[in-house]
Formats: structure tokens, C-alpha cells, sequence
């Protein structure tokens, strides 16, 4: 007996009324994103490993393989790479506000809401250091949340407040990065897990007691600030960004130090929004403002975030009713009537239209159409022709009218 074909490990098929739920988020999320001034962008699957050289994705992650010609090629882990390829090669008018909603592959252990292949929204702002510029950011990716229905907290920080305030704590600048990659871990391993790998790092007894109990730190910026010592100019980032947020309606958020993003290439403010319902984050992000400089060769001040689309939908998906179907009407021929012209003027006036394919009888065609919960039936049979009507049929209630193709069209339309 031949082995079972299934998907490679880590990736997933998705039936109609999976996809049918994805492409409605897909399109609430563009015009949300689009709403906001945020122009798409798409780039090719598939790169020169080359573009991802300057990045931090863990080789063993990257899916990597030979052409026919010999060159290396990866298909992209995640997307910051290629739009930094577009931007280094063509004119692109800054500030440049772009957004993206597609599939990236990383050879991660697959766990819940981790996949090797996955989408994700990735909104960036790029060519402005105004921290008007991460409000915005926040703005949209907190409108696309409100959109799909879920409740949501922003948890906010500063890289540059933290780097200043790790040197307080005696953590050296060839030390800090690691020291962050550990902090960010906090929400798995807990303070006793972050104690455990400083130490392993060679951080001091004094600095991980010191570092733990700013980890503690959360709530209004303006009870934190009381107890750091932080730099003017960070102090001024801080709350010209807050008061941005503000003024665009925003005040779900909270201030805390044990957020940090642990990738190395976030230099001012990072943020993170939080859904709660055992997801806990579904978006993340902040200012970069080197990293497409590395690519570049020009410094291009860059802020962004990306909204994990699996957790959304997942959230989502929970909470509604799937449709098995998008077809709004099916037509039901009786006998050996041609419904094909019928079919094609509803289809004109932009009514999703079916009919029937099997030459089934009527009670075969109406349990399909139950099936699939089609919302109506239309009957064309020799009386409807003689009629010049059609026999429409709500399957919700059961009611029958005999209507003008006209009518029809009003009432679906």
C-alpha cells in the first residue's frame, strides 16, 4: 500500500471555508492599511542568499538550495531584505509608506502558531526619524486589529533608553546585545530562566539583581521616570512619541522596560501589541535606522512592524462563523431548460451565481445548496419561462417568490 501524500512538515493545506475566512481578513486588512496612506509592495519568493547576508536569521532557519546554474538561492525568511533591495534599487519617493501581506518560510520547529511557511503584515515607514512616524505605525497596525474584533493592549519601550540604562548597570557595550537577546526571552524562561543565562554570560552578581529590578518596571511613563536616570534626548523621544500616540486616540498602551525585541538592528523605540486569549502577541516591532543603511550603503532611517496574520486569524476563526461557501445564489435547471443566460446576467451585475452541473434532480440540487449554505435557489423550469420569471427561494426561511429577473437582481444585488 503506497504511503499516505501529505504536506511537507510545517506547512498546511487550507479548504475553501479556511480560505474563504483568509481572504476576507486579507482585504479588511488592505483597505485598513491603504485607508492609512500604506501603498502594497511584492517581491519574488525566492532571493540571492547573498541579499540576506547583512541579517540575523539563523542560517539552520534559512530554506537554502542550488539552481541550475549554480547560484544560491533562498527563499526569503522574512521580508525586511527584499524591500531593502527595492529601495537600493529603484527611486522610491520618501517618506515611502508601504505595506505587505504575504508568505515567508523559516525551518522552525512547527509548534501552535508557529509554521515553516506563514503570513505576515509587514507595514514600515521609510526615510523618516520623526517619532510622529512610529505613531503612525502603531496607528494602523492598532486600526487593523480593531477591524478583525479583537481586544488588544500596546506594550512600548526604547532601545536607546535601555542601552543607556545597562551601562548604569555595569553591562559593557560589546555585552549589550546579548544581555537584550536574553532579556526578550523573559515572557518563556521567566526571571529565574533570564538570572540563570546572564550568569552563563559572565554578567555580575550586582548588575543581574540591578538589570531584574528594572524588568519590573511597567505602567505610565511618567511614574518610570521618576525612578531611571535617562538621557534628554531619549527623555524627549519618549514623550513626543507618546504624546503622538495621544493625539491619534491611543491610550491602550502601557510603558515596560521588560520589553526589548531581541534582534540586534533596533535603535529608538520598539513596541509590541498583545491580544491576550493565549496568543499573547500578535504584532512587534520599532525603529531601525541602520539596518537599511546596510544594504544601501546610504543611511535611510526606517521604522516598521509586522503583524503575525496566523495569531490573527486563528483569534479570528475562533470567534466566527466560517462560510463554506461564497456563491450567493444557485440556479437549479428543471428539466431540459437552459438557465446559462440566466446565470450570465446575474453573474454581470456582480452576483456570485452557481447552477447545477450533474443534471441532478431538484432534492439532490437543494441539499448541495444546504450543503454549502447558499443563502438562495433559483427554479427555472418551462411554467417560469412561460412566466417570463424566476422562482427564487430564501433557504434560511423556506419563503418562495416568483419574481422578474429584474426583482431578482434588486434583491440579491
Amino acid at each position: 500500500m503506497a504511503d499516505k501524500i501529505q504536506t511537507v512538515r510545517g506547512m498546511r493545506d487550507f479548504l475553501p471555508e479556511d480560505q474563504i475566512l483568509r481572504n476576507e481578513l486579507f482585504n479588511k486588512i488592505s483597505k485598513v492599511l491603504e485607508r492609512f496612506g500604506f501603498a502594497p509592495w511584492e517581491a519574488p519568493a525566492v532571493e540571492y542568499a547573498e541579499v540576506l547576508q547583512k541579517k540575523s536569521v539563523e542560517k539552520k532557519q534559512i530554506y537554502s538550495f542550488k539552481d541550475q546554474g549554480g547560484r544560491l538561492l533562498v527563499l526569503r525568511p522574512e521580508k525586511t531584505p527584499s524591500l531593502a533591495r527595492i529601495l537600493a534599487t529603484y527611486p522610491i519617493a520618501k517618506p515611502a509608506k508601504l505595506y505587505n501581506i504575504g508568505r515567508s518560510w523559516r525551518y522552525d520547529r512547527p509548534q501552535k502558531g508557529r509554521f515553516r511557511e506563514f503570513w505576515q503584515v509587514d507595514l514600515d515607514i521609510i526615510g523618516s526619524t520623526s517619532q510622529l512616524a512610529d505613531a503612525e505605525v502603531i496607528a494602523a497596525a492598532s486600526a487593523v486589529v480593531k477591524e478583525l474584533n479583537i481586544d488588544f493592549k500596546i506594550r512600548i519601550n526604547s532601545r536607546a533608553l535601555m542601552n543607556e540604562l545597562l551601562k548604569d548597570c555595569g553591562v559593557s557595550d560589546q555585552s549589550k546585545g546579548a544581555v537584550l537577546r536574553i532579556i526578550d526571552k523573559i515572557e518563556d524562561i521567566k526571571a529565574d530562566g533570564v538570572r540563570r543565562e546572564l550568569l552563563q554570560a559572565k554578567v555580575s552578581e550586582q548588575s543581574i539583581r540591578d538589570i531584574l529590578s528594572l524588568l519590573k518596571l511597567r505602567g505610565s511613563w511618567a511614574n518610570i521616570k521618576k525612578t531611571i536616570k535617562v538621557c534628554k534626548e531619549t527623555e524627549n523621544e519618549v514623550t513626543d512619541f507618546l504624546k503622538y500616540l495621544e493625539k491619534f486616540g491611543i491610550k491602550n498602551y502601557i510603558f515596560d522596560l521588560s520589553l526589548v525585541r531581541g534582534l540586534d538592528y533596533y535603535t529608538g523605540l520598539v513596541f509590541e501589541i498583545d491580544a491576550g486569549q493565549g496568543f499573547g502577541s500578535v504584532a512587534g516591532g520599532g525603529r531601525y535606522d541602520t539596518l537599511i543603511g546596510a544594504y544601501t550603503g546610504v543611511k535611510i532611517p526606517a521604522t516598521g512592524l509586522a503583524l503575525g496574520f496566523e495569531r490573527l486569524y486563528e483569534i479570528v476563526k475562533a470567534k466566527v462563523k466560517q462560510k463554506k461557501s461564497t456563491t450567493k445564489v444557485f440556479v437549479i435547471p428543471i428539466g431540459e431548460v437552459d438557465a446559462i443566460s440566466i446565470v450570465q446576467q446575474l453573474r454581470k451585475v456582480g452576483i456570485n451565481t452557481d447552477f447545477d452541473l450533474m443534471q441532478r434532480g431538484i432534492s439532490k440540487n437543494l441539499e448541495f445548496a444546504s450543503k454549502q449554505e447558499i443563502p438562495y435557489v433559483i427554479f427555472i423550469g418551462k411554467e417560469e419561462l412561460k412566466k417570463k420569471k424566476l422562482k427564487l427561494k430564501d433557504m434560511k426561511t423556506g419563503k418562495e417568490q416568483m419574481l422578474a429577473l429584474k426583482d431578482v437582481i434588486k434583491k440579491l444585488v
